[in-house]
């Protein structure tokens, strides 16, 4: 189960690295939009659909999480 978060967590985090390098390196003036992402946070399709995928994949670890904790009475 650990390996499978893992391995969903590294997967998440290449696709936006990627999506992030192919933005900057394959297209006119992208060096100039990765700035504007750090600024602003406005991205393209692609970079603002990689985030959404990290986003899901930790919001699923960490609810996978919580709910193996036990809960401590009070």
């Amino acid at each position: 189960m650990a390996s499978e978060q893992a391995e969903s967590l590294r997967k998440a985090i290449e696709n936006l690295i990627n999506a992030k390098l192919h933005d900057a390196l394959g297209k006119p003036g992208g060096l100039g939009r990765l700035v504007a992402h750090r600024v602003t946070g406005v991205a393209s399709y692609d970079i603002r659909n990689a985030e959404r995928q990290l986003d899901q994949v930790l919001a699923d670890v960490f609810s996978q999480v919580e709910s193996r904790e036990p809960a401590f009475a009070e």
